[in-house]
Parts: C-alpha cells; structure tokens; sequence
C-alpha cells in the first residue's frame, strides 16, 4: 500500500513539473535539462569522492548550473524551440567532447552520453535544423572517438576500474531512463492525439450526416411549391396564343428557370444521397448509344438555344453496359448543360467508342473552355476550390453537377475526365466497364 501511495505520489509531482509545458517537443526540453542536472550533481559527487581533477568537477557544475537555468528560462519565456538549440550547441556540442577527454573517454559512460544527446536531438529538434545539428553530433562524436583510439595520450583516464564501472553504470541508467522517458511521452501523447482525432472523426460524421438530412429536406421543401408553379407554367403555356408577345416570352422564361431550379433541387438531393451513402443503382445490361441517342433527342432544343449544333459521330459503337440507364442519362445532361452554357454558335459533339474491355464516350464542346484555377479543383467540394470560396456562378455550375457525376461514375466503377484549355473548349470523357456478352 505504502508503495503504490508513494508511486502515486511520484507521478503527481512528475506531472505537476511537467504541467506547464505546452507540448511534446518541450517536455522534452524538461526531460533532458534533468538528466543534465541530475549527471552533473552525480559528476560532483563521484568527482569529489574520487579526488577527481578540478576541471572535472567545474565542467559539472558548469552543466548543472545552465540545466538549471535552461528550465528558468524556458519556463519564464516560453522559448523552448530556443532552449533546446542552446542545450544541443553548448552542452552535446561543447561541454559532452571536453567531458569526454577528461573523463575516461571510451573507457567511461560518455559514449552512453553521447547516443542520448543524438536521441534527444532527433526527437526534439524540428525541421532541416534537425539534420544539420545531428549529423555536426555524429561528426563531433565519431572524431572523439577516432582521437581515443588514435591518441590515447589525449585523454585523462578514470581513477582505476571500479571507477570506470560506476561511471559507466551510472551513464548507461541515465541515459536509458531519459530515452525510456522521452519515448514513453511520445506514445502518450500519441494515444491521446489518437484518441481526439477518434472523437472528431465520430463529430464530423454526425455533422455531415446533419448535413446530409438538411439538404434532403430543403431538397423535399422546394420541390413541392416548384411541381405547383410548373403546373401553373404548363396551363399558360397552352392559352398563350392569345397572350400578348411579350406575356409569351415571360412565360418561356419562366418556365426555363423552373426548370433549372428543379434540376438544382434534384442535385441537392443527389449530394444529400451521397453523403449518407444511400445513392442506390439499379444496374441493367444496356445500349449505351441508344441511352446517348434518347438523351441528344431531348436536349436538342436547349442546346438550340445558344445557336449551338449537337452532333453524334456517325458509325459509332453500340457497346453493352451494366449501368442505370436514369443515372447514365443524368451525367450525360449535366455535361451538355455544361458545354451549353459556356458555348455559343458553336458545335457539341458526342461520340460512343470501344477501347479494349472499356467504352468511351466523349462530350466535345467549342466553348470558352475552363480556367486553370478553376479546372485544378473541378471534383473538390465547391468550398474548397479557392482560398476565396465559391467566387462566381461558373464555380457552382461545374460543382455540384461534376460531383454528382463523379460520384455516379464510381459508382459504376467507371472514370470522368475533363481536359480544357482557355479559350479552346472542353472535352470530358466517360469510361465504362463492357457487359459479358451472353
């Protein structure tokens, strides 16, 4: 009982002096000021016990002294980064090699030393510093040890063996508890950052699954108040030849903004799908060409509307696809619609081929094609596509409908690409899986 009190007790204080430093590179900063305290009062001692020469006892004090110090000053400032290039310059740099060739040099516990300073600097230290003062340790380090072997004369020996012995017992323990220490702190604080990141993941899904019933809502909300305009567009739409010309030209417009809100709404609802992974496909062995060729008959007079000509190229493929045909005809409407908005007097072109186990259709258009900026972050949620955000309307044209077809196509375990250039059109291309043939 009395021990595991005084254990508990010991790991209170330990936490209480490593409480106020901020993070894991600067309770490092902590840990190794204490293993240089603690050497040099054990330097002190033994020194002094031994009648050890009087260079050796002031390098120690000299080390307890700035450990001492290091922690003031760290903890007074809260400059650790510069604590720890102070500790690794004058103590690993400077006082480790002049300890070294006045204790014993490879006969003594400084080689033990000297693998904990290249420990501590590679846990500590961040950046291209980080190399720089490493490798300047195993340079200084390596020619101590090359001097030993090749000068043995440079330097002063310990007193005789059991000094030799204690000094490397007492080296060895305290360089393995500080590295057993730093090690033991980076796996806590590894488990706790596990363990935040674990939570804020469980915090992200339920807010995207928030998200995603919102825009399914939204999405339920605005449709029912636009099926009741469309019925209303529809009627007047039919007594219009008696309308006034201009009553005739309100009502077309009318009538097409209905119609692009009620495709942003299905969009919304797409993206709502797919965010709680509810998008559900109902795959059929289909033409892809007679899919294409149903799709060009019904967009033809939107395009129309832009001067634009849609063509299909002439003796194309009729490949054999496992996909749903709505969703199929859904990709290829939001890549007409792109090529229509941005192309005027202009040509869009669709074309069916087969390329080994794959068919390809292409969307052809000769447009004013698509920035650079903008076709860099085509398939990233619209948020994320400049440090501005969502910038024009173009951005939220290509947004949603390229990431529903994106999400369409993989579902299909298919591919979409865009390739464009300013000024010289846009050409996007769907790659699906052939169907077996029976």
């Amino acid at each position: 009982m009395a021990i595991a009190t005084t254990s508990q007790w010991v790991r209170s204080r330990w936490r209480a002096f490593l409480g106020d430093a901020p993070d894991f590179h600067a309770r490092l900063s902590v840990i190794a000021a204490l293993t240089g305290f603690v050497v040099a009062v054990i330097g002190i001692v033994v020194n002094a016990l031994n009648e050890g020469g009087p260079i050796q006892i002031a390098l120690c004090v000299v080390m307890a002294t700035l450990s001492v110090a290091m922690i003031w000053f760290a903890r007074r400032t809260g400059n650790y980064d510069q604590a720890r290039m102070i500790t690794v310059v004058v103590v690993f740099l400077g006082i480790f090699p002049f300890m070294f060739f006045t204790g014993g040099g490879l006969h003594s516990g400084m080689p033990a030393l000297m693998v904990f300073a290249m420990g501590f600097t590679g846990l500590s230290i961040l950046g291209r510093g980080m190399w720089v003062l490493l490798g300047t340790e195993l340079v200084v380090y390596s020619a101590c040890c090359l001097a030993d072997y090749t000068w043995p004369q440079l330097v002063t020996p310990l007193a005789g063996p059991s000094e030799h012995v204690v000094d490397v017992i007492i080296c060895v323990a305290l360089a393995g508890l500080a590295l057993s220490a730093m090690l033991h702190l980076l796996l806590r604080v590894h488990e706790r950052n596990a363990g935040l990141l674990a939570a804020k993941n469980v915090e992200l899904e339920e807010i995207d699954q928030e998200k995603s019933e919102f825009l399914a809502i939204v999405a339920h909300e605005l449709n029912t108040p636009l099926a009741v305009m469309r019925v209303h567009l529809d009627e007047a739409g039919r007594s219009a030849d008696k309308a006034p010309t201009q009553m005739v030209h309100t009502i077309a417009v009318m009538k097409a903004e209905n119609e692009r809100l009620t495709r942003l709404v299905g969009q919304l609802r797409d993206v709502s799908r797919i965010g709680s992974d509810q998008m559900v496909l109902d795959l059929q062995v289909e033409d892809l060409s007679a899919i294409i060729q149903d799709v060009l008959r019904t967009y033809q007079p939107l395009v129309a509307r832009n001067g634009n000509v849609l063509e299909l190229a002439r003796g194309g493929a009729h490949p054999l696809v496992l996909v749903d045909s709505e969703r199929v005809a859904q990709v290829l409407v939001n890549l007409l619609s792109n090529a229509t908005k941005y192309t005027t007097n202009g040509t869009i072109s669709v074309a069916v081929t087969e390329r080994g186990r794959f068919a390809e259709v292409t969307v052809t258009d000769t447009g004013t094609g698509i920035p650079d900026e903008v076709k860099e972050h085509l398939f990233e949620r619209i948020g994320r596509r400049s440090p501005a955000g969502l910038r024009s309307s173009r951005d939220a044209g290509l947004g949603l409908g390229l990431i529903i077809s994106r999400h369409i196509m993989d579902a299909h375990s298919g591919t979409i690409e865009i390739e464009s250039a300013p000024g010289a059109g846009v050409t996007a291309r769907l790659t699906f899986l052939l169907a077996k043939r029976p």
